[in-house]
Order: C-alpha cells, then sequence, then structure tokens
C-alpha cells in the first residue's frame, strides 16, 4: 500500500526519475457526531469506534516512516541553491556591448554520488523505505532570462554587470499540483585576464571572476486522492456505515539567498565550439519547509429517515513536515560546452558539487553583441 502512494509527493520531478519518497505522519481526527433519535450516545460512540478503524486504514497508507524527514527536507534547500544558475553565460564573458540569454536549469542532491542515479533507480525506493530518511531533492528552473551589460565605458573597465529574472506559475498541473518558481538575482564579472585571439582558430576568452546575489522561491504543492475508506458501523437494529473519502496534501515551500564565487575560463576553438571551465562555490542562506494536510467528507449512510441529525461532521488531521536550512558552502567544479553561429550562442553547463553529491545541468540560448 506505501508503495501505490509513494509519488504522493513531487510528481512532477520524481516519477521522472522513477523514485517514490515515502513519509509518515500522525493521523488524526474527530468522529461525526449525531444528534436527536434513540440512543444517540451509544450510536455515537459505535460511530466512534469505527471512526477509529478508519484512522489506522488512512494511516497504513501514509505512515510507518518518518514524518519529520530533515535530511529530505535540507535537500531540497540545497537542490533550490544548485538550480539558482539559469541562463548563464559563463562561457562568453568578454562581449563588448550587451548578452542577453534565456535558459533552463535542473539541479538534484543526490545521498552518494548523483552521477550513479541512473544505475540506483530500481533500488532507490527500498533505500527510501530502509533508511526512513534520505538526502534527495531536486529543482527545476524551466525559465530563465539573464542582461549582462559591459560597463567598461561608463563604469569600470572589464566589468560585467548583468541582471537575472526566472518565473513559471502552474497552479493545476496535471490537475493534482501546483508548480511556482520565481528567481530574482544580480551578477557581476570581472574579467581580470585578457582575451586572446590567435586568428580566430582559437579565442581565449581570458580569466574572470565573478559574484552576484540571487534569491530563489519554489512552492509545489501535490494533491493525491487516497481512495474511499468504507467502515460498518455495529449499530443494531440500523444498518449503517461510516464512508471516508480523503485527500492528502503535501507541500514544499523553499526560499533560498544565493552568493556565487567564481573563477571561470573559456575558449572557442574554429570558430563555433565554445568550452569552458571553473571552479567556485556557493553562499547559500534561507529554509525549505514541508507541509502536510488532508480533508475529505466524512458520510454516515442509512441514516435516511431515522429522525437523527448531524451534530458535528467530524474531520481529519495529520501531523508532520518540518523545516530545514541549505549548506552553507558548496564548493564546485563547474563546465560547459557550446556552440555559437555569429552573435548567436547555444550553451550546455554542467556544475558539480563534489562535497554535497549535487549537480545541475543546464540549457542556454543566447545573442552577444
Amino acid at each position: 500500500m506505501r508503495n501505490k502512494v509513494g509519488t504522493l509527493f513531487c510528481f512532477f520531478y520524481l516519477v521522472l526519475l522513477g523514485v517514490m519518497p515515502i513519509f509518515a505522519f500522525e493521523v488524526d481526527g474527530k468522529a461525526p457526531e449525531l444528534e436527536g433519535g434513540p440512543s444517540v450516545d451509544q450510536l455515537n460512540d459505535q460511530i466512534a469506534e469505527a471512526f477509529n478503524k478508519v484512522l489506522e486504514t488512512l494511516e497504513d497508507k501514509i505512515g510507518g516512516i518518518d514524518s519529520k524527514p530533515e535530511k529530505f527536507i535540507k535537500a531540497w534547500g540545497n537542490a533550490s541553491v544548485f538550480a539558482s544558475h539559469g541562463a548563464t553565460q559563463r562561457s562568453y564573458v568578454g562581449f563588448n556591448f550587451l548578452t542577453v540569454s534565456v535558459g533552463a536549469m535542473f539541479a538534484i542532491q543526490y545521498p552518494s554520488d548523483p552521477f550513479a542515479i541512473v544505475n540506483d533507480l530500481e533500488i532507490l525506493n527500498n533505500r527510501i523505505n530502509n533508511d526512513g530518511d534520505i538526502a534527495i531533492g531536486v529543482n527545476t528552473q524551466l525559465l530563465n532570462a539573464h542582461v549582462s551589460l559591459n560597463t567598461s565605458k561608463f563604469l569600470l573597465k572589464n566589468l560585467y554587470l548583468g541582471l537575472r529574472f526566472g518565473y513559471m506559475k502552474m497552479d493545476n498541473l496535471f490537475d493534482i499540483m501546483s508548480f511556482n518558481t520565481l528567481s530574482l538575482g544580480i551578477t557581476a564579472n570581472y574579467q581580470i585576464l585578457p582575451r586572446i585571439n590567435l586568428g580566430g582558430i582559437v579565442v581565449w576568452r581570458g580569466l574572470n571572476v565573478g559574484t552576484g546575489f540571487i534569491y530563489q522561491g519554489t512552492d509545489i504543492t501535490n494533491r493525491f486522492k487516497l481512495g474511499t475508506i468504507k467502515e460498518s458501523v455495529n449499530s443494531t437494529p440500523l444498518a449503517l456505515s461510516l464512508e471516508v473519502d480523503p485527500t492528502l496534501f503535501l507541500a514544499m515551500h523553499v526560499n533560498t539567498f544565493v552568493i556565487p564565487l567564481e573563477v571561470n575560463t573559456a575558449v572557442r576553438l574554429l570558430w563555433f565550439l565554445n568550452l569552458s571551465l571553473g571552479v567556485g562555490a556557493d553562499l547559500a542562506f534561507g529554509k525549505s519547509t514541508l507541509e502536510a494536510g488532508v480533508n475529505g467528507d466524512i458520510t454516515v449512510d442509512g441514516l435516511a429517515g431515522q429522525g437523527y441529525t448531524e451534530k458535528n461532521p467530524g474531520n481529519l488531521r495529520i501531523s508532520g513536515g518540518g523545516s530545514m536550512p541549505p549548506d552553507v558552502f558548496n564548493l564546485k567544479l563547474m563546465a560547459g560546452v557550446g556552440f555559437s553561429l555569429g552573435p548567436v550562442f547555444l550553451d550546455c553547463p554542467i556544475t558539480y558539487y563534489f562535497l554535497n553529491n549535487g549537480l545541475n545541468i543546464g540549457i542556454t540560448l543566447g545573442v552577444t553583441l
């Protein structure tokens, strides 16, 4: 049963990876109460007994591992940090006037080497069940824009300042979830060694240092119907049943603030092939929060014409989740391969956070003038 609800959270992301995260929640609630009619107090006690059986069934569906998966929650904050570099222009610093780029970035933190995830998909669900909490988190920034300006003519020679913006709002994705992101940032790059052009065949783009300040917010809410739960009410002579139709809500709210510190270089070969390499660190602050809730109609069937009225409709409650900050210090190795045709370029950046088992992969389309 637990495997059937393993996709309760992050359907959009983790189903793509074949991962089925499972959480445990403490299930509680209040049974419906009736008034009027004969022996109403005894009947309410019998309804409460049936309701407790419903709670046991519901807990079996969504309980059993860890109600506060701190490693998991923290990993989502780290993945937000890793994904904060959408529409990157690392390979193209040294332009004359202006560069505009758009792009997407996908990032993951994994409990071990992220390059091994493809081989681990079949055993990952068992690992989650066995460990109870696992450091796996993902983040996707699907639409980012980055505008950078060479300030050499009016501010400081070889200084490149930029603005980064990303936004995505999908409130009813697949009818079961909402997915909203916002990214805002400023960037600064300084070319400490100038570019060298060897006849156009080889162009070394110099050595650049970069920093900035980037805010990133991600809100994901999943809605998962758990199926109707029905229990007989032990009442004589009435033939009553208690029916509950629960829906579980899981939400992850991630807000991170990132200060990147980077050193990059790049080379263009044969007029069109661009290769980049760099090292750096992301200083990160903020938090990620997992929240949970449940609701659903609670119905006592078989009361028609018996003289009873509803005094209290009853309710369902669960507790679980929590908040965690991201890792403050995230060392990284950066690389990229791209292609350019005149002022237009297509770039595929990749960053490996080797101490945090993190990885980001992106695609960027831009024009430089």
